[in-house]
């Protein structure tokens, strides 16, 4: 198979897994029946669980940064912060780390605002993974190029398209008469003003994981059909089944005579044609216990694979948790935000050192920005 369609398969797949993803993101997965418990009416049952949303929303909001920082120097001395405030980073920034939780990576883009028209100076927008890419230069660990589909039209067709590369930045448009735009500007930093901001990142895979893994997805389709197959038992539960011999089956036609013999407080039946008594009994109660029991077990799988307290999932615990207890749940969540913190503040090191050539038309990196670090609030 050529080189080249094997490129456009591999991200066809992407594409198709980020989508899944933000389905399980957003609780819109489907119940997955296995065709065993489940009666067929129950089979299309809307059953919302919002434990991968958890995952990502319990990492991400321990993830505050608190700006850059120069060892030995005045407090923010290329004035980033200022163009940080006009591009609303603090809620910029967080929406970015939520999609690379999501999706595994989100990019960030660097580029020279149009401030005749109100935008600030430098422009830093996020972008999600399901409307960007880049291709990694793994020598010099940076990107080659990157590019942003930056607007649909109503079939939901790319209509712009942003193409970063290190001597130019590409926009390419379709107007309402079906014509493509070429909008060529120059580059002077010499860098793809895109940086990608990755979660867990590894050598053979640089875009990192998504927290919404393939675990967490199974995990949640076994803790819906669990809730499904309670919502079952607890029909059952609530209506005991009972049982009649030698009754007139007559005593029991049609749905609204049935519905009132399981309701009724007393029930009344008449003799047979041969003046016995029928004989009534009453199936064992069913207890729920196992359903609750199942999805405690799925639970702690769940919070074995993201580091959530499974109070956080919902589940309550008997006796109230020590603090020393309360800190042990969370001490996996605390080092995995660390752990993502340090390889983002990296990213937004980069994104600062990007932001101030734009903005001073650099060709090259300042001596002084080199020792630029980013500041993150203590996760604990």
């Amino acid at each position: 198979m050529p080189k080249k369609i094997l490129i456009q398969k591999k991200n066809w797949m992407k594409l198709s897994r980020n989508w899944l993803r933000s389905v399980y993101y957003d609780t819109k997965n489907e119940l997955k029946d296995l065709r065993i418990s489940l009666p067929p009416q129950l089979a299309r049952a809307e059953s919302m669980l919002g434990w991968p949303a958890k995952a990502v929303h319990a990492l991400a909001a321990r993830s505050n940064f608190d700006g850059f920082v120069l060892p030995g120097s005045e407090q923010d001395p290329f004035g980033i912060s200022g163009v940080l405030e006009d591009n609303d980073f603090d809620v910029e920034l967080p929406q970015a780390v939520t999609s690379c939780l999501v999706h595994s990576v989100s990019f960030l883009t660097t580029t020279a605002g149009d401030v005749a028209s109100g935008e600030p100076e430098v422009l830093v927008l996020a972008r999600s993974a399901r409307h960007g890419t880049a291709l990694v230069d793994r020598r010099r660990r940076v990107l080659r190029s990157a590019l942003a589909i930056t607007d649909v039209n109503e079939a939901g067709e790319p209509s712009e398209l942003v193409m970063y590369l290190p001597d130019s930045v590409v926009t390419v448009s379709k107007s309402v008469a079906g014509v493509w735009r070429v909008d060529r500007r120059p580059n002077v930093t010499g860098r793809v003003l895109v940086t990608p901001l990755i979660y867990r990142p590894e050598l053979d895979r640089p875009f990192g994981h998504s927290r919404i893994s393939r675990a967490v997805m199974q995990l949640t389709d076994a803790a819906v059909r669990t809730f499904v197959r309670a919502e079952v038992g607890g029909e059952f539960y609530a209506s005991p089944q009972r049982w009649a011999l030698g009754a007139d089956e007559d005593a029991f036609g049609g749905d609204e005579k049935r519905w009132r013999a399981v309701m009724s407080r007393m029930l009344a039946i008449s003799r047979d044609e041969d003046g016995n008594l029928p004989e009534l009994g009453q199936f064992p109660q069913m207890t729920m216990q196992p359903h609750s029991d199942q999805l405690r077990m799925i639970a702690g799988l769940f919070s074995g694979e993201t580091g959530l307290p499974l109070s956080s999932l919902g589940i309550v615990h008997d006796n109230p948790a020590s603090a020393e207890a309360i800190f042990a749940e969370k001490e996996d969540l605390v080092i995995e935000t660390g752990a993502a913190n340090r390889v983002w503040g990296s990213a937004l090191r980069n994104v600062a050192v990007n932001t101030v050539m734009v903005r001073d038309g650099l060709d090259s990196v300042p001596d002084e920005l080199r020792g630029l670090q980013s500041k993150w609030r203590n996760p604990a």
